[in-house]
């Protein structure tokens, strides 16, 4: 059962990567030039909202590392504690 939800938390976690880098990609792509028309029309809260998006994408994408940095953690550390048990060998 432990097993199982170790697999499915990695497998979900890699997916949330690579959704959150696609994302800041695409915004990377294009948020340079909406903000741009956006300044020169005058719309400041659109440029806004748009910076406050990409911070919102940048946080998500910190902890998903971090989440992941913690799942690999505990896997490592769990093949260890799997290894050194006594009552396996």
């Amino acid at each position: 059962m432990m097993q199982d939800y170790m697999d499915i938390t990695g497998d979900a976690f890699s997916e949330m990567r690579v959704l959150i880098e696609g994302a800041i990609s695409l915004y990377e792509d294009y948020t340079g030039c909406l903000g741009k028309l956006a300044s020169d029309a005058g719309f400041e809260d659109a440029r806004s909202a748009m910076n406050d998006v990409g911070g919102a994408l940048y946080s998500m994408r910190k902890h998903i590392k971090n989440l992941q940095a913690a799942h690999i953690q505990h896997v490592v550390h769990s093949l260890k504690d799997d290894r050194s048990d006594p009552e396996d060998n």
